[in-house]
């Protein structure tokens, strides 16, 4: 069975990817294969890999990421 996982990115996103030079496929790669990890509590998830963070949300099917921020940003 094949799952068909749509993305959604908003427009902080956006402006994030396009700061860092990250394309849209690149930021699916790292939610798809990068290690993630849950908030407490808020529905938000985050993947990390290559050295960039990735925050997002699920529904069913779909990712809706809201943000992208290198590794090293302080929390």
């Amino acid at each position: 069975m094949i799952t068909i996982v749509s993305f959604i990115f908003g427009l902080h996103a956006l402006q994030k990817m396009d700061a860092f030079g990250l394309e849209r496929r690149e930021v699916e790669y790292i939610v798809k294969r990068g290690m993630k990890w849950k908030e407490e509590e808020e529905e938000k998830w985050h993947a990390l890999m290559n050295n960039f963070e990735v925050v997002f949300k699920k529904e069913n099917d779909t990712i809706f990421v809201i943000t992208v921020y290198p590794e090293e940003r302080k929390k």
